[in-house]
């Protein structure tokens, strides 16, 4: 099932874990390459491995028309395709033989989240919502997030971009940063506070389920990047 807000919150009384998917559990990176050599007829090569943003990546600056038919190309395939980050379909079968549930909440137009969740499926994600929480173009320093996970009240948040731990309120969540080390991260020079940092999921749910994470002593007070 597809959500988008307001949520149906935790009607079975499973504790949540709610995961990010671009950086997470799919690639989003990869798939731009793809897309992009159907747009066009032509194969990309990374120049920046290290990039979070994809044109940043692959050095591609588009035109406004080029960029309207990668569009059209991607909103086809684009959000059904995309292959896993190594390990994440086994950290997520390891939480739900645990006994939570997994929500996955990412930042994509809802117009999409059943895309999103037909790929999740395809890959034998144990993941049966997904809510989509787009970004505030007009704001673009404001949480995208914020309300899914005031409302849901995870017992833990995993996400790869600082930003979409800032302004939560009253929640108890842990909140777990993917840590990819992109040289261009939006947040990496703000003060976010996040209460773990791994390199990968499958990383942090072997610490977790294996209780050997330590999370961090410092007040669960979040604040706005701006």
């Amino acid at each position: 099932m597809t959500t988008d807000l307001p949520l149906v919150i935790n009607d079975n009384k499973k504790s949540i874990i709610a995961l990010d998917c671009d950086g997470v559990l799919l690639n989003y990176q990869a798939t731009f390459g793809q897309i992009y050599e159907k747009a066009f007829g032509k194969q990309l090569t990374v120049v920046s491995p290290n990039a979070y943003h994809s044109t940043t990546m692959y050095g591609v600056t588009f035109t406004p028309e080029e960029r309207t038919q990668f569009n059209a190309v991607w909103d086809v395939d684009g959000w059904r395709t995309m292959p896993m980050h190594d390990g994440a379909l086994e950290a997520c079968h390891l939480l739900h033989e645990a006994g939570y549930e997994l929500i996955c909440v990412t930042s994509m137009p809802a117009s999409f989240t059943e895309h999103r969740l037909e790929n999740l499926r395809s890959h034998g994600f144990p993941i049966d919502r997904v809510i989509s929480a787009g970004h505030d173009k007009e704001n673009p320093s404001r949480n995208p997030k914020k309300q899914a996970i005031e409302q849901l009240h995870p017992a833990i948040f995993v996400d790869d971009l600082r930003l979409n731990f800032t302004d939560i309120e009253d929640v108890q969540t842990k909140f777990v940063f993917i840590d990819n080390d992109c040289h261009d991260d939006p947040s990496r020079n703000d003060n976010i506070h996040y209460d773990a940092k791994y390199p990968s999921l499958l990383a942090f749910v072997k610490d977790f389920l294996g209780q050997g994470i330590v999370w961090t002593e410092r007040p669960h007070k979040l604040i706005s990047s701006n």
